[in-house]
């Protein structure tokens, strides 16, 4: 019986090595699956990651485009309160230069205003003693013609 029990155990041994192949082949086939589950894994992990090295790179240009024209719009507007301001100055200077030439014509004027009075005062002063002379002149010769002094009919040859 020695016998029959090494074969019975050499055919279970058999059962058993044919079952373990066969588990043996579906572990194996599962095994594949999942190297070519882990290669799609990986290929689509590169996808992504080189994806989103593109975006992180279209990311920073963008942000550095931005920042560009942030920076040159902050120019801009200086540059602009700049020449308000330069504008500003120069017509605050070109107004005050004007005020002052008005301000030194209307002096001449009344200066030579002044000087005309003065003239124009002593003109008239003349002209008022020669009314008042004439005026004396003229009442002088009433007062002589009331007295009969002077005959007016011998005066303009009546």
């Amino acid at each position: 019986m020695a016998d029959q029990d090494i074969r019975v155990d050499i055919e279970l041994l058999k059962k058993d090595v044919t079952t373990m192949s066969a588990l043996l082949e579906k572990f194996d086939t599962t095994i594949d699956k999942m190297q070519e589950i882990a290669s799609n894994l990986s290929k689509m992990v590169s996808l992504q990651e080189q994806r989103l090295e593109n975006q992180e790179k279209v990311t920073s240009e963008v942000q550095s485009i931005l920042e560009m024209r942030r920076l040159e719009h902050n120019n801009n507007i200086k540059e602009v309160y700049n020449r308000i301001n330069t504008v500003n100055r120069e017509l605050t200077d070109k107004i005050e230069d004007t005020e002052k030439a008005i301000l030194a014509e209307l002096q001449k004027l009344r200066d030579d205003l002044s000087k005309k009075n003065e003239g124009l005062g002593t003109r008239l002063g003349q002209i008022e003693m020669w009314k008042y002379g004439a005026a004396a002149i003229i009442a002088f010769i009433i007062f002589l013609i009331g007295k009969n002094a002077i005959n007016i009919s011998k005066l303009f040859g009546l």
